[in-house]
């Protein structure tokens, strides 16, 4: 009967250690976000102490990394940064156009995530390939998504127009086209 109640105990204390635990953790680990977290707050956590210029290459196109916020690799002479360009709702509906190997200049708060990599949380994108800048946050960091910004939102081209949409395998897709991994 001891060995009943320990064991019983036992499976009790590791169910209710699985709930204690983060709730996204599913049950005994199993069926875990954890995967690709970045301990970042992609709306809020804008510093203006770390705010800098990063150059490079695209070297992946808009994805979803976490909580619906999109980012997109590029190589630097420091090695690749995730450049955040907010919700993908708003990104589809107001990126720019990129593709693969596209110069990119990015002006926005830097910092690393938890998963070790660097991430610049966006406020100025300019394609350099193409002439199209996007300003995705006020000179504080304030998100031109959220609601609260007076500045400016989406992008112009070098003729000043403004536009929608982001390249893709050379094809464009218009505003609220989905892309694929």
């Amino acid at each position: 009967m001891s060995y009943r109640r320990f064991t019983l105990t036992l499976i009790l204390s590791i169910f209710l250690s699985g709930l204690a635990g983060n709730a996204s953790a599913g049950f005994l680990g199993f069926g875990s976000e954890e995967k690709g977290k970045t301990g970042l707050d992609f709306n809020r956590g804008y510093d203006l102490n770390t705010v800098g210029i990063v150059n490079g290459h695209v070297m992946s196109l808009p994805h979803a990394v976490e909580n619906e916020q999109y980012a997109f690799e590029i190589q630097t002479g420091a090695g690749p940064v995730n450049v955040t360009v907010g919700p993908g709702s708003y990104w589809q509906k107001s990126g720019i156009a990129l593709r693969i190997n596209d110069e990119i200049s990015a002006k926005g708060a830097k910092a690393q995530g938890q998963d070790g990599k660097q991430y610049l949380l966006t406020q100025k994108l300019v394609n350099r390939t193409t002439g199209t800048t996007a300003e995705l946050r006020s000179e504080n960091g304030a998100p031109v998504w959220s609601g609260k910004n007076s500045g400016s939102s989406g992008f112009r081209s070098q003729d000043g127009r403004f536009g929608g949409g982001f390249m893709r395998g050379g094809g464009m897709m218009g505003g609220g086209g989905m892309m694929r991994r």
